[in-house]
C-alpha cells in the first residue's frame, strides 16, 4: 500500500509541476497583423495562449493544442469577465496580458466627431484598461505577471491626420508608466511595445473621417491613407515584433519601453532632446504640407 501511495504521489508531483511550469498569455485583437504574429510566437515556444477575438466582425481560426481562441471584444465589460473567469477556470492562472486590439481614424484633428473619438479611446484605452483591471487581482494574488501594452510611434509624436490615434496612445503610454510603479509591491512588469511602420493591414482597417464642406479634409484623409498603404509594403515584419513581444515576456527584469527597430529610435530619441518641441512640429508641418496638395 505504501508503495502505490508513493508511486501516486510522484505521479501527482510530476502532473502539478507541469501545470506549474505550463505558462498562459492572453492576447487581445489576435485574428490578424501584430496579434497574429504574437500568438504565433508564444505557440512556437511552448505557452499556452488564449487568442481573443471580436466575435461580431471575425471568426476565431483553428484551436490548437496551445492556442486557444475566446470571445473577447474589449468595449463589452460582461465578455472581458467571462473570458478571465474561463481562463482562470480552465488554466488557474494568466502570466501574461498582451494588449494588442486597437485601430486608427484618420481625419483633421478638428473635424472629427467626438462620437468617433469616444469610439476610439473606448477600443484603444479603455479596452486595455478594462482587461487589466480584471487580470491584475489575479496577478497580484499570484504575486507574478506582466503586463504588455502594444503602442506606436503615435505614442511618442503625432502625425497629423493621426491627431487622435495618438491622443489614445499617448494615454495609454501614461498609464502604463504610473502602472509600472504601482504594481511593484506584487512583482507584476509592466512593458510598452512601440512598433512604427508594419507590414501589415492597419491601414486599409483606419476608419476615414472627413467632410467634404472641408477646404482639405478629403485630401489630407485619402493622401495618408494612401501614403500609410504605401509605406506598409516596406514596412516591419510582424513575426519580427511577434517574437520581440515573447522575448520581452520571457524577461525577467525587463524595460518599460520597447521600440522595434532602429527606426523607431531614431524617432523616440528625437522626440526626447527636442524640449521645444519645435523641431518635431516643424517637421510635421512639412509633412502636412505634402498631404493636402492636390494637382
Amino acid at each position: 500500500m505504501k508503495h502505490i501511495i508513493s508511486i501516486c504521489m510522484s505521479l501527482l508531483s510530476i502532473t502539478v509541476g507541469t501545470f506549474a511550469e505550463q505558462k498562459i498569455a492572453l492576447v487581445s485583437g489576435g485574428t490578424g497583423g501584430i496579434g497574429k504574429a504574437t500568438i504565433e510566437a508564444f505557440e512556437e515556444r511552448g505557452w499556452k495562449v488564449w487568442a481573443g477575438y471580436r466575435p461580431q466582425s471575425s471568426a476565431p481560426l483553428q484551436n490548437t493544442d496551445r492556442v486557444q481562441w475566446i470571445p473577447l471584444d474589449v468595449t463589452n465589460e460582461e465578455m472581458i469577465q467571462q473570458a478571465v473567469l474561463t481562463i482562470l477556470k480552465e488554466d488557474g492562472k494568466i502570466d501574461v496580458l498582451v494588449n494588442n486590439a486597437g485601430y486608427a481614424v484618420i481625419g483633421l484633428e478638428e473635424s472629427i466627431s467626438i462620437e468617433e473619438t469616444e469610439n476610439l479611446f473606448n477600443v484603444n484605452f479603455l479596452g486595455a484598461l478594462r482587461l487589466i483591471q480584471y487580470v491584475v487581482p489575479h496577478m497580484q494574488s499570484q504575486h507574478s505577471g506582466h503586463i504588455i501594452n502594444i503602442s506606436s510611434t503615435s505614442g511618442v509624436r503625432a502625425v497629423p491626420g493621426l491627431g487622435v490615434y495618438a491622443a489614445s496612445k499617448f494615454a495609454l503610454e501614461g498609464y502604463s508608466e504610473a502602472l509600472a510603479v504601482t504594481l511593484t509591491p506584487w512583482d507584476i512588469q509592466v512593458s510598452i511595445i512601440e512598433p512604427g511602420t508594419v507590414k501589415n493591414d492597419f491601414a486599409h482597417h483606419c476608419l476615414m473621417s472627413y467632410s467634404q464642406e472641408h477646404p482639405f479634409g478629403e485630401a489630407l484623409s485619402r493622401n495618408l491613407a494612401n501614403r500609410l498603404i504605401s509605406l506598409a509594403k516596406n514596412g516591419q515584419d510582424c513575426k519580427e515584433i511577434g517574437n520581440l513581444i515573447v522575448n520581452v515576456a520571457e524577461t525577467k527584469k525587463p524595460n518599460l519601453r520597447y521600440q522595434t527597430s532602429s527606426k523607431v529610435q531614431e524617432v523616440v530619441q528625437k522626440k526626447l532632446v527636442d524640449l521645444s518641441g519645435n523641431t518635431m512640429r516643424d517637421e510635421q508641418i512639412a509633412f502636412f504640407k505634402s498631404l493636402i496638395t492636390t494637382e
